[in-house]
């Protein structure tokens, strides 16, 4: 069989402030029509920057070099002019991005035939793309109004219409950068339910994934890199979970969960009776001083808008939050930073990072205080050259510098700088909403350790999490929401995936 699209030798550098920066070393693979090749590899290993050469849909700052090939239809898309490969795009190969970038403004089906609007006569026709939009996520079984305005959209939905929007083209190849990385269980079952559709037509999908689980499931081949280096090609029947972590992380990790032996003390938050009209009502717990409290339930149960309004973002109607036995008014972020509370948002791109600034930028945001002169007046370079260095060394975040954007960096190292610019402002209490949300499973360890030392050091810890594994393996405690209230509490020690699934669902 012939394939669709054969990569030989890619090599990709960017150019930076420090100089070239090699970020693919001849990377060789081909997908066959009809074919679901699976890749994986650390935050940084040269995925998304692979995926993204096949469109040349990378920054100005980047090279590709001289004999790599990426042979489509005949030619080097390398070579092809830019017209020529604007067509190729969306109407042969289509791609879903790990990071999503929709217009804000736009409606749903605005977005999805954003550039491929019907016209008559230069006018907009509306009904026709309506119907057609209606259409589309109809035959997808995916239930998105299509006149709501996409910044009116949650995280999960916000990716639904991504995939929908790259189905829509009815390409020959697919690329998916982690289009699982916000949905729900159900949701994944929708997505691989296309999936198995777009195989019998014989459309190639090259899918990225951090989730192995997920690849076991899906992919016929899988492809394994590190450090921007093919390391493996296998044949999925002929591979299991053990050799890929070791081939991804060049090392093996025996237990993906690590454990510390900690104290856990008094209770240092306590919430009564929270409520936000139409949103969560009744919502009592307490968290105590070195304990990790895990939240389960499905999107939309109310698990990030409870610590967003203990947070200071949203506002509460009636209720109390109480900090080491004191009742506390946190009426903004700037209170409940200056109450020693930290919050890691679900979604980084939007909420936690500024993708164009540096990483000195992103990490000081937090710590202006700290790291200005004359009241805020002026920066202090020196401070904060000194502040970022030192979180970034201890979170291990690969870069060529300081100075680098945000943006550039994978989605396990933008994490990372997430995270770290929190640890800065020396928090008491640290809310982490989905923190390994889109970073794989090498990343995720790091987390994890930096999730127990937190702990053992006397912080007390929120996570909020849809991976039932994780909850279960890094929390003491999970309490499970549904439908805006806590239906279920119950001590990690006592608790199984099933126990918190019959919660969840309501068989309890």
């Amino acid at each position: 069989m012939e394939p669709v699209i054969q990569i030989k030798n890619l090599r990709t550098s960017f150019m930076t402030s420090n100089g070239e920066v090699q970020a693919v070393r001849g990377v060789s693979f081909s997908v066959n029509p009809g074919e679901i090749l699976g890749v994986v590899g650390e935050s940084g290993s040269g995925k998304s920057v692979t995926s993204m050469s096949i469109l040349r849909l990378l920054a100005d700052t980047a090279v590709i070099k001289e004999n790599s090939e990426i042979i489509f239809e005949g030619e080097n898309l390398i070579n092809v002019n830019k017209k020529k490969l604007r067509s190729i795009r969306g109407e042969k190969i289509s791609m879903i991005f790990q990071e999503m970038s929709p217009f804000p403004n736009l409606t749903v089906a605005e977005n999805m035939y954003i550039g491929r609007e019907p016209h008559k006569l230069h006018f907009l026709k509306k009904k026709e793309l309506r119907e057609k939009a209606k259409a589309q996520l109809k035959k997808l079984n995916i239930s998105l109004n299509i006149d709501t305005p996409v910044k009116n959209l949650t995280v999960s939905e916000m990716q639904l219409l991504e995939i929908a929007k790259a189905v829509s083209y009815q390409s020959q190849i697919v690329i998916m950068d982690e289009p699982t990385s916000a949905l729900t269980d159900s949701e994944v079952r929708i997505l691989f339910d296309m999936i198995a559709k777009l195989k019998k037509q014989g459309v190639a999908i090259i899918y990225i994934s951090h989730k192995l689980d997920e690849l076991f499931e899906i992919a016929d081949v899988i492809s394994v890199l590190r450090d921007g280096q093919m390391i493996s090609t296998h044949p999925i029947e002929l591979v299991d979970r053990d050799v890929m972590i070791s081939e991804m992380v060049g090392r093996k990790i025996d237990n993906i969960y690590p454990t510390v032996e900690k104290k856990i003390g008094e209770p240092v938050l306590e919430v009564r009776n929270l409520k936000r009209q139409g949103i969560f009502h009744n919502i009592s717990f307490h968290l105590k001083k070195g304990e990790i409290l895990g939240i389960a339930g499905m999107v939309g149960a109310g698990r990030t808008e409870v610590v967003t309004s203990i947070f200071g973002i949203d506002k509460y109607q009636s209720g109390e939050i109480f900090l080491n036995g004191k009742k506390v008014d946190i009426y903004s972020p700037k209170s409940a930073i200056q109450n020693h509370i930290a919050l890691v948002p679900e979604d980084r791109a939007r909420c936690g990072l500024n993708l164009g600034a540096t990483i000195r930028s992103n990490m000081c945001t937090t710590i202006l205080n700290k790291t200005s002169k004359f009241h805020g007046a002026l920066s202090d370079s020196k401070a904060e050259y000194n502040c970022t260095r030192l979180m970034m060394d201890k979170m291990h975040i690969k870069a060529t510098g300081s100075e680098q954007e945000a943006g550039s960096l994978s989605g396990g190292n933008q994490q990372k700088i997430v995270v770290g610019k929190w640890l800065l402002t020396e928090p008491e209490i640290v809310f982490l909403d989905e923190p390994t949300r889109g970073i794989d499973v090498g990343a995720k360890y790091e987390i994890y350790q930096l999730i127990q030392k937190l702990a053992k050091e006397g912080k007390a810890i929120i996570m909020i999490s849809s991976e039932m594994p994780e909850l279960l393996g890094i929390c003491d405690r999970v309490l499970v929401m549904r439908n805006g209230e806590i239906a279920g509490e119950m001590d990690v020690a006592e608790a199984t995936q099933e126990k918190i699934m019959s919660v969840i669902v309501g068989e309890q």
